[in-house]
């Protein structure tokens, strides 16, 4: 991701609820620095408004800690996945799911793949899924005695593998 200052590579993820609205802030950490959100000190005011003494880590170490999540699978690391886009295994997924839901809102369209099968791809498996069922039927038919159905589903088979035959050539 990149500094939306200085376009940078950024470092530091910075929220802030202001009057019930939220806004977030992606910086290096060169403009965090500038705009003092890297002051601890200041940031941590949870201890002040709950009455508790601080946390033993603060924002940069928690802020390290989120940037060098690693899958267990592959070993691919969150940095590596920002850097080339593309994820390691299917594990990365799961370890890298808060970032791909941030990021392909921005990638696409919507969330659902709509590809495409080329002509005779896509008639093979519509041939192929009708035989499947009429097998099925004529199974069922066959064990039912009901040998008049069976006979047109038969024939129905077969007029299904010669169109198959034909798409195959």
């Amino acid at each position: 991701m990149k500094c939306d200052s200085c376009q940078e590579k950024a470092t530091v993820f910075y929220t802030q609820v202001t009057e019930g609205k939220l806004r977030k802030f992606v910086l290096c950490e060169a403009c965090a620095q500038k705009k003092g959100i890297t002051n601890v000190d200041d940031l941590l005011m949870g201890s002040d408004l709950l009455g508790n003494s601080p946390a033993q880590n603060n924002v940069q170490d928690i802020v390290a800690e989120l940037n060098q999540e690693d899958c267990s699978s592959c070993g691919f690391s969150l940095d590596d996945f920002r850097k080339v886009g593309r994820l390691g295994c299917p594990e990365c997924y799961q370890v890298f799911s808060r970032e791909l839901a941030e990021r392909l809102p921005s990638m696409h369209k919507g969330g659902v793949h709509k590809g495409y099968l080329p002509e005779g791809v896509a008639m093979k498996q519509a041939l192929k899924s009708e035989l499947a069922c009429l097998a099925d039927k004529l199974e069922s038919a066959i064990e039912d005695e009901r040998f008049e159905e069976a006979a047109v589903l038969r024939d129905q088979i077969s007029k299904v593998e010669e169109k198959k035959g034909v798409v195959e050539l």
